[in-house]
């Protein structure tokens, strides 16, 4: 190992983020170049005001636990590689094949959409409504965080529940016995009804947290650019989202190798975007070399029957405006659809006359 100065990264017990396997092996990996000592401390809250005594050097942690704490004087040095920020169906079956009417405890609304948009039928609960069925307030209220979801995943295998839907991290750091089925980005060519899901924003970064003047070169190993890239655009892109919407809106955004969006377009036979990305006059070969970043935003009625989505392809050193273009898009296309339009007398030659009748609004969020 070469000569270096230690470094101290702060970090908590597992908190169904997957933060704390992920320095975990980041430090395993980068340890046998540098001197990395993991230090474990009880609560977030407290590594926080660790570093900020100066006892440590880093402190990892999620996204969303730099919205929440109290982060001032602090600054982000980088990001570890993002994991897989998809959520899991937990259950014997895939979703397609659950029974009808199934019973499935579901937290987050936006995948409680998602899951009535692929199938109406099943019926969804949340934890409080499942333990209120179950009558089982008092053995709930003694369970700590850690252990509310192998209780869940007990009443799945009791026959209690048919399945339930988590963040992957959950599944990972609990080892749950039932089977996990992804609840993907992409639409399943294999099957016929399997939409894709969208997931909430800012789910799968490690964030390395650490005082304001922190030497990032002394990490830089262990950083990964297109995971920082990915984080600042998704993070921006929510911040400008009204925060009734947020809780709603499924957003992603990453960075990669234009073969893989040539090749995915080639199997699902998409068209428009091979005419985006490739010259006709270069035997089909990419306008431009490269990465590209790809953003996708959706929005679902409570239902599930109606999707308002926008997806845009760019250059990383377009994706600034890209953003910004895929935000007003999908604003104004969200202000059509939940707007009633009134009658009209203008008369559109070939148009039908059904055309000039008022019609109500594509879409109600607040249903």
């Amino acid at each position: 190992m070469e000569t270096s100065e230690r470094l101290v990264i702060l970090t908590t017990p597992s908190r169904n983020d997957g933060v704390r396997l992920h320095i975990e092996r980041a430090v395993q990996t980068h340890g046998k170049n540098q001197d990395l000592l993991l230090k474990q401390l009880p609560h977030m809250e407290t590594a926080i005001e660790t570093l900020k005594g100066g006892t440590g050097d880093i402190v990892a942690m999620s996204a969303l636990d730099w919205q929440k704490y109290d982060v001032q004087g602090l600054s982000i040095v980088g990001l570890l590689s993002r994991k897989e920020p998809t959520w899991v169906l937990v259950s014997d079956d895939k979703p397609e094949y659950l029974e009808q009417g199934a019973l499935v405890l579901c937290e987050h609304e936006l995948l409680q959409r998602q899951m009535k948009r692929m199938r109406p039928d099943l019926r969804l609960e949340r934890i409080e409504e499942t333990v209120q069925r179950l009558k089982a307030e008092k053995d709930v209220a003694e369970l700590d965080e850690e252990d509310i979801w192998p209780w869940v995943e007990e009443q799945r295998l009791q026959g209690n529940l048919d399945g339930f839907i988590v963040p992957r991290a959950i599944h990972a750091g609990h080892r749950m016995k039932g089977r996990r089925h992804t609840l993907g980005l992409q639409r399943d060519q294999t099957e016929s009804n399997r939409e894709r899901f969208i997931p909430p924003p800012l789910y799968g970064f490690t964030i390395l947290v650490s005082r304001q003047g922190f030497p990032k070169a002394s990490v830089r190993e262990m950083l990964d650019p297109s995971a920082e890239l990915a984080y600042r655009l998704e993070a921006s892109l929510m911040e400008s989202i009204d925060p009734k919407l947020r809780p709603i809106v499924g957003a992603y955004i990453e960075q990669r190798k234009i073969s893989t969006f040539l090749k995915k377009a080639t199997e699902d036979g998409d068209e428009t975007l091979l005419n985006t990305l490739v010259n006709p006059n270069k035997k089909r070969a990419a306008y431009k070399s490269g990465p590209r970043v790809e953003m996708l935003i959706e929005t679902l009625t409570s239902d599930g029957t109606v999707t308002a989505a926008c997806e845009r392809i760019v250059q990383p050193e377009n994706s600034q405006m890209g953003l910004v273009t895929l935000l007003k898009e999908f604003m104004d296309l969200l202000s059509v659809m939940t707007t009633d339009h009134e009658a009209t007398k203008r008369n559109i030659p070939g148009m039908p006359d059904s055309f000039m009748e008022p019609k109500p609004r594509l879409m109600d969020l607040d249903e």
